[in-house]
C-alpha cells in the first residue's frame, strides 16, 4: 500500500464576492454542511480544474478519517474550525484520495 501526502488544502466551491476585490469560497464539513468564507482570489489554489483553500490543521482523527481545520478567516456562520473528510484534501499527486 503506497503512501499519501495530503497538503493543508481542502476543496472548495468558488463564486462571486461581495465586492470587486473578494471571492466567495463555500468548504463543505464531513456531514456535507456548507461554510461559505470570504477571501481574496489570491489565497485559493488551482489545480487539474479543481479548486483548494488552504487551512490550519488543528486535529488529525485517523480512525474516523477527518481532520479539524481552522478556516482563514471566519464563515458566514461564524465558524472558525470545522470537521472535514480526508478525501477533501488535495494530496501531493493531485489525484484525490
Amino acid at each position: 500500500m503506497s503512501e499519501i501526502t495530503y497538503l493543508p488544502e481542502v476543496r472548495c466551491e468558488v463564486s462571486e464576492g461581495l465586492t470587486d476585490r473578494d471571492i466567495t469560497v463555500c468548504v463543505k464539513d464531513i456531514e456535507g454542511q456548507e461554510q461559505y468564507i470570504h477571501v481574496t482570489p489570491s489565497m485559493v489554489n488551482r489545480e487539474g480544474g479543481t479548486t483548494y483553500l488552504p487551512v490550519g490543521i488543528i486535529n488529525v482523527d485517523r480512525r474516523n478519517q477527518r481532520v479539524l481545520i481552522e478556516l482563514p478567516t471566519e464563515a458566514d456562520s461564524g465558524a472558525n474550525r470545522m470537521w472535514v473528510p480526508f478525501a477533501s484534501f488535495r494530496t501531493e499527486s493531485g489525484v484525490p484520495a
